[in-house]
């Protein structure tokens, strides 16, 4: 199936393994130019590696914690000084722990927020 995407450059994050890596092969098989991020540099590199072995393209990827505003604007700035511009952004994320309402503090609601939600609205304003 071709949806037009080749030679869109296609930011995923949290794309070192599981939902975000299978996202990103996916677009790969597409023919997108991919950008990984993720928190771990060594999970990136494995990923990538991965991919290049199931797909022939080798992805680019950066370090991120995507819940840091600094950082996720130098991901977006990394992948548009590759490619000239992110075409697609593909908003991924690992979730809070798991637990009831009432295990939860402030500090982890807060943490949660800025991972799942806070994190999103960033990336799309870059």
């Amino acid at each position: 199936m071709h949806f037009g995407l080749e030679g869109k450059t296609v930011l995923v994050l949290a794309s070192g393994s599981g939902l975000g890596k299978a996202v990103a092969g996916e677009f790969l098989k597409e023919g997108a130019d991919v950008v990984l991020a993720g928190r771990g540099a060594e999970k990136l590199e494995r990923a990538a590696a991965d991919l290049r072995g199931a797909t022939g393209i080798t992805p680019r990827f950066q370090q991120c914690d995507i819940t840091k505003a600094e950082e996720l604007h130098g991901l977006v700035r990394f992948a548009a000084e590759k490619h000239g511009s992110v075409d697609v952004l593909v908003n991924n994320a690992g979730g809070p722990p798991a637990g009831t309402f009432e295990m939860f503090d402030d500090g982890a609601w807060t943490g949660a927020f800025e991972l799942t939600l806070l994190s999103y609205v960033r990336a799309i304003r870059e």
